[in-house]
């Protein structure tokens, strides 16, 4: 989508229309009608056909050489100087002429030429209209800045307002984005000690910040796994043991828990 520029505009508005003018040439059905009613027999197809050739011919040449690119963006660029230059002199007027009126004095003079030089400064030709200083520094209506001109121009001034609307608003959700923006990037910033991962993307340990041991495939689960190894080696040594009680009325004393713990430590101690 070509920017919304006087210069865009009038390109686009050119090429239109040079592309209409640089159209082939055809009878219309209606004179191909009339030809061939024609008292006299008419024109053969013949003849039609190569007097159109030889015109469409020449007005193709006629295009290259009149229409050609740079001619058209050369007439482009002359109309937005043009209108570049009314706005100038608009504006320069509205700057210089005013002021107080009646009784009001040179002072009351000069303070009305300083109000203008102050939207004159934002409001000139060439303005950067993304910035939060122009942007604010806009009136929300034309009536403020040019009563006269708002009344001759209504759709003008209508669509004026809603531009300088939806501007502001724009410049709100920016500055609201830039808060975000920045309170991220201190969190961002409060976290890198945090971090787990080197600047070459590899792991590394961090020396302030123990890292986390409860992940996949972490130290903790591989603690786990050799815990469950080992108990299950030990089980199947215990039950290999044989039981060798005095009497059957000391085993039935004796408390099974010391019993297996008893031959734990003996399978222990052979290992």
């Amino acid at each position: 989508m070509a920017p919304p520029t006087i210069l865009a505009h009038k390109s686009s508005f050119l090429t239109a229309q040079t592309l209409q003018l640089s159209q082939a040439l055809s009878p219309s059905a209606t004179w191909k009608e009339s030809n061939s009613r024609s008292a006299e027999g008419g024109l053969s197809e013949r003849v039609v056909d190569e007097v159109l050739y030889r015109a469409n011919h020449t007005l193709q040449q006629h295009a290259r050489r009149v229409y050609a690119p740079q001619a058209s963006r050369h007439v482009a660029e002359q109309i937005e100087a043009l209108y570049l230059e009314a706005a100038e002199k608009a504006v320069r007027g509205n700057t210089i002429g005013g002021g107080g009126e009646g009784g009001e004095g040179e002072e009351g003079d000069a303070e009305g030429v300083k109000e203008r030089d102050e939207e004159a400064k934002f409001l000139r030709v060439g303005a950067d209209f993304a910035t939060d200083e122009v942007i604010a520094s806009l009136p929300p209506t034309w009536d403020q800045h040019s009563p006269s001109q708002a009344e001759a121009n209504p759709p003008e001034a209508h669509r004026y307002a809603d531009l300088a609307a939806s501007l502001s608003s724009l410049s709100t959700r920016r500055k609201e984005a830039r808060e975000r923006l920045d309170r991220l990037r201190r969190m961002r910033d409060s976290l890198a000690p945090f971090a787990s991962s080197g600047s070459d993307g590899a792991d590394s340990v961090n020396s302030k910040v123990q890292p986390n041991l409860v992940t996949r495939d972490g130290e903790l689960e591989k603690e786990l796994e050799r815990m469950r190894v080992l108990l299950v080696r030990v089980a199947g040594r215990v039950a290999q043991l044989p039981d060798h009680p005095e009497s059957a009325e000391d085993a039935i004393m004796e408390d099974p828990e010391i019993v297996e713990r008893q031959k734990v430590d003996r399978l222990l101690d052979d290992l």
